[in-house]
Formats: C-alpha cells, sequence, structure tokens
C-alpha cells in the first residue's frame, strides 16, 4: 500500500502522554476536536479513538477540553472512564492550569503601553451566540484571563496568556476587544495569516505538566519575517502532518493535495497525490533547492515515485524537459497514463507531460458541485482542458455538455475521459476553438445554458489571436459567457490567478453582468476544499464564486 504512514490517524510524535487512562495530545492546526466534516470524519476525537483501538484498546475518548479547529497545542482527554471525575473536578476547581502563546496586532496604543508596563489582567462578560462571542457590558459569563507580552516587534508581538476560566472563543475575543486580535482569526477581526496564530505550549495537572513548543510559524507571522522551510527534521515532520491530516480523504478520492504551501507551514512547496505517486511544485528558489530532499522524505512517508514540476523565478530561460522531469527525481516511475478517482468519477492522469497531469485536484468539490447542479441542465464548459467538469456534468444528468477548448489533444483526453465513465462523448459537443471566439458566436446564435463552468488559467499562449492576460481576459469571458445564461442559471467562476482576490473576483462578475446586461440574484463565495487551506492572504491559490442570474 502507498502512503502508508500518512495513512495513520495521527503521528505518534503528537501523543505526549498515554498512560493511566489518560491521554495527552498535542493538537495540530486545522483538525476541529470533534465534528467537523461528517463525511470525512477526520476530527481529533475519531483519530485518537482510532489510534486506540490500532493498539487493541477500546477506543473509549473522554473529552474534558477543547480547542478551536485552527488552534494547536495540548489537550488532555481521558482514555479509561474512572478518570473522568477526577479530570472533570480539576477543570471545574480550575486546578487544570493552562498557557497558551498567541501572536498578536498591536492597534491600540493605550492597551499596549499596559502590556509594556507588565502582566494585564482580562476581566469581560461575554455573550455567546450562535458559536460566535462578544463583550457585554451587563448580564453574560465572566471570563478572565491574563496576558504577558514575551516580545514585540513594531505594530505586532508574541504574548502569553493564562485563562482562569474557558469560554467560547475566550482569548480570541477579549484580546480583540482590548485591540490586540490574533493574526489569521478573521472572525474576531485580525490580520490575514497563514493560520490561527494561537498555541496551548503547556498544560498542568494532578502535578504532571506537559509542553508543545509554539510552532515557528507564530514568531515568523509577529516579527514579520519572510517564511522559511526549516531544518531538515522540521521539513520532514511538517510533511508528515500534512499528509496525516488529509488521510480521511483516502476514503473519498484517490487524488488530493497533501501540501498546500504556507497553509501547511511549507512555503513554496505544494504536494499532490495521485494513486500510488506524488507530484512536488515547487515555486521558489529555496524549495527548488531542497526538491530532492522532500522527493526522498514524500518516498520515505510511502510515495512510490515522486514527479517534480517547477514554477520558479526564471523558469522561462529552462527547457520544459528542465522544468517538468518526464521521469520522477524518486522512486518509481507510474504508467504513462492511468486512474484515478474521486466521488465514483474516475479520470485519466498523466504525471510525466508537462506542468499539467490532467486533473486540478484542488476542483474536486467544485465537480461535484457541478454534478449535483446538472440535472436536466445544458451545460458549458468554458477552457474545459481534459473535461472533469464535463464528465461530472454529464454523470449529473445534464442534457447536454458543451466543452470548449483550444487544445485538440485535452479534448481527446476529454472524450476518453467520458467513455471510462461510460458516457457516449458523441451525444455532446467538443469544441477545438478560441474560448473568447466562440463565446461571441454563440451569443450571435443566440444560444443560451443554464449551467457555466468559466475556469480559464492564468497563462495561454494565444486567445482570440494574441496574448491571454488573464485580468482583462477574465472580464470578458465573464460578460460574454453571462450573456448566455439563461435566468435562474449558474455561472461557476474560478481562477487560479494569485494576485486575483476573491473580492476582486466578485467585483469583476458584477461588472462583467452589468456590461452584460444580466441581473445578479446571488454571489456566493465558495470555502476552500479541506485541503486546499486559506494562505496569508486567503485561497490559495484557487478562487471560486457561485453566481446565480435572475
Amino acid at each position: 500500500m502507498a502512503f502508508e504512514r500518512l495513512l495513520a490517524p495521527l503521528r505518534d510524535g503528537r501523543i505526549l502522554q498515554h498512560a493511566s487512562g489518560l491521554l495527552v495530545v498535542d493538537k495540530p492546526a486545522g483538525i476541529p476536536v470533534h465534528g467537523g466534516d461528517e463525511e470525512l470524519k477526520g476530527d481529533l476525537v475519531s483519530r485518537l479513538a482510532e489510534w486506540l483501538k490500532e493498539r487493541r484498546e477500546e477506543g473509549y475518548v473522554g473529552v474534558h477540553q477543547r480547542l478551536d479547529e485552527g488552534t494547536s497545542g495540548v489537550l488532555l482527554f481521558t482514555s479509561a472512564r474512572d478518570r473522568n471525575v477526577e479530570v472533570a473536578r480539576a477543570s471545574a476547581e480550575r486546578s487544570l492550569a493552562r498557557r497558551y502563546v498567541a501572536a498578536v496586532s498591536l492597534r491600540s496604543p493605550r492597551f499596549t503601553r499596559r502590556l509594556e508596563q507588565g502582566p494585564v489582567r482580562l476581566e469581560h462578560a461575554l455573550e455567546i451566540d450562535g458559536g460566535r462571542a462578544r463583550v457585554v457590558e451587563r448580564g453574560g459569563v465572566s471570563a478572565v484571563a491574563t496576558v504577558k507580552l514575551v516580545e514585540r516587534e513594531g505594530e505586532r508581538a508574541l504574548v502569553e496568556l493564562e485563562p482562569e476560566t474557558g469560554r467560547t472563543h475566550q482569548l480570541r475575543v477579549q484580546l480583540s476587544h482590548e485591540g490586540a486580535p490574533i493574526g489569521g482569526d478573521d472572525l474576531y477581526g485580525g490580520e490575514h495569516a497563514p493560520r490561527l496564530m494561537l498555541h496551548a505550549v503547556a498544560l498542568e495537572f494532578d502535578g504532571m505538566r506537559f509542553d508543545a513548543p509554539a510552532p515557528p510559524a507564530l514568531a515568523t507571522w509577529a516579527y514579520a519575517r519572510e517564511p522559511s522551510l526549516g531544518a531538515a527534521h522540521a521539513v520532514a515532520l511538517a510533511l508528515e502532518d500534512a499528509g496525516i491530516r488529509r488521510a480521511p480523504l483516502g476514503r473519498l478520492t484517490s487524488a488530493y493535495r497533501l501540501v498546500n504551501e504556507l497553509g501547511d507551514d511549507l512555503p513554496g512547496v505544494t504536494v499532490d497525490r495521485y494513486g500510488d505517486h506524488a507530484v512536488l511544485l515547487v515555486s521558489s528558489e529555496a524549495a527548488e533547492r531542497r526538491a530532492q530532499e522532500l522527493a526522498a522524505c514524500l518516498v520515505e512517508l510511502g510515495a512510490r515515485g515522486v514527479y517534480l514540476k517547477r514554477r520558479v523565478r526564471g523558469d522561462v530561460r529552462r527547457a520544459e524537459a528542465e522544468r517538468y522531469p518526464a521521469l520522477p527525481i524518486a522512486g518509481e516511475a507510474a504508467p504513462e497514463r492511468f486512474v484515478v478517482e474521486e466521488h465514483g468519477i474516475k479520470l485519466w492522469v498523466e504525471l510525466g507531460h508537462g506542468l499539467s497531469t490532467g486533473l486540478f485536484v484542488d476542483q474536486r468539490e467544485n465537480r461535484r458541485l457541478v454534478r449535483d447542479l446538472s440535472h436536466g441542465a445544458n451545460v458549458l464548459n468554458l477552457f474545459s482542458y481534459t473535461s472533469s467538469f464535463s464528465v461530472a456534468a454529464a454523470l449529473g444528468g445534464a442534457r447536454r455538455v458543451v466543452s470548449v477548448d483550444l487544445g485538440q489533444r485535452v479534448l481527446e483526453l476529454g472524450r476518453e475521459n467520458f467513455r471510462l465513465n461510460r458516457l457516449d462523448p458523441a451525444r455532446h459537443a467538443f469544441e477545438q476553438a478560441d474560448a473568447l471566439a466562440w463565446l461571441a458566436r454563440a451569443r450571435r446564435e443566440k444560444q443560451r445554458f443554464d449551467l457555466i463552468v468559466l475556469d480559464p488559467p492564468s497563462f495561454a499562449t494565444k486567445v482570440e489571436g494574441s496574448a491571454w492576460n488573464v485580468v482583462k481576459g477574465y472580464a470578458v469571458a465573464a460578460e460574454r459567457a453571462l450573456a448566455l445564461l439563461a435566468p435562474g442559471g449558474r455561472l461557476l467562476a474560478i481562477t487560479n490567478h494569485r494576485k486575483t482576490s476573491l473580492g476582486r473576483l466578485r467585483r469583476t462578475l458584477r461588472d462583467a453582468a452589468a456590461r452584460a446586461g444580466v441581473s445578479v440574484a446571488q454571489l456566493k463565495d465558495l470555502p476552500p476544499v479541506f485541503d486546499c487551506p486559506d494562505g496569508p492572504d486567503g485561497p490559495v491559490p484557487s478562487k471560486s464564486v457561485l453566481l446565480t442570474r435572475a
């Protein structure tokens, strides 16, 4: 079996103690304590139960503490029921001491001066409503904590926190209320960051102390340093953590993202899994220098082979064979073409053919959305590439799917993807054409579509007789596509252009709709998929908006 070590519920190094009915864990960021996605069942409690059962134990996990999904650090559970009363009493009597570190923005001069003078005691009344907390003048529940300045760097700082109470989002809302929101805390006004910059560094219980040093990402953000990969050991652990975090996806698909750059504390590094093999994409000079090291780590974690794709400054001077080697740089070669499967859809991939593989794994949930929206619909897939969206639409019961792309070879691969899924490509249309020119012609012909997928590349050789400019070209393509959208129809707009934010994409769509004379009923931002967490500035790299026409 490939990727053996990445199929574990949790890395053993994350278990700080497992003895005498106690289970102490250093929780990774990005994993909920319980709940979360029901389909994935990747919450920490489920993972710990599985971890215990692998050791032939009952799998009982008693929950006495919680950390937010984005928060990392020390958590105490029980693995034996007879320890519950003792731990519950300690928690109620506040003898279960906790210490946190947070990276914050200093927006209040008054609060900053108080911090610089010594520890500050925070006392607030909180009102909890729908999972969100706010400070209130009257009523509410008491929230008490002490905050101490560790180090300041301009308008950012590292602070240490010791809560006396344990309220929902307590530290986050208290710091925000005082003018020092935690980095990455979008809910309470924090600056953009690769993650929520809050970590539980220590816990004391019954004379025992458990420590989990803060991840380097907190200091990197607080001191505004350029993110770096770190030492070889740290990189190997980050790779393993990222892969294990995605392990539940293996039940749903054989193609998904193992590592997503800063979202996994590995700047310049993206790793996608395709069956038994991995594709390593490096997008910085530092990551490129360590490509062989990264590939060797992935083989150790169970990849049969690792293919390298380079997307770094100066790449244009290299031959394509050097940027995208046809053979793996570590491990065994994959078949020239093989099948992966997601949500019951089968698709061909080719790992040794240039930058792209035939399938963009970060669009998995968008393909499922298209499948769900396509029953009885007339569907248009623009810049269709190998027609994976088209296959999803046809499997969802679309009346007819039109796939438009400039490349003859990728359209033929699209037809093969249809046949692979027992769909007759002859019942649908595959148009080899410049997308913008095709849209203009379709408008003259008064064609109408109930669902349109607009997913152009960031770079292309020629579109409508000139070099493709993603910003200007996207606006034109959106306007022409919206002119073909039937009333009540939907446009799925996607871009992987890094400098285009979700806000800018929404503005582009609104402006395009106005020029096309189309009224917009709704613009809905689509969340990032589980394996592609947000980076410091939001989704990386793909952003998606679903537009519904009035």
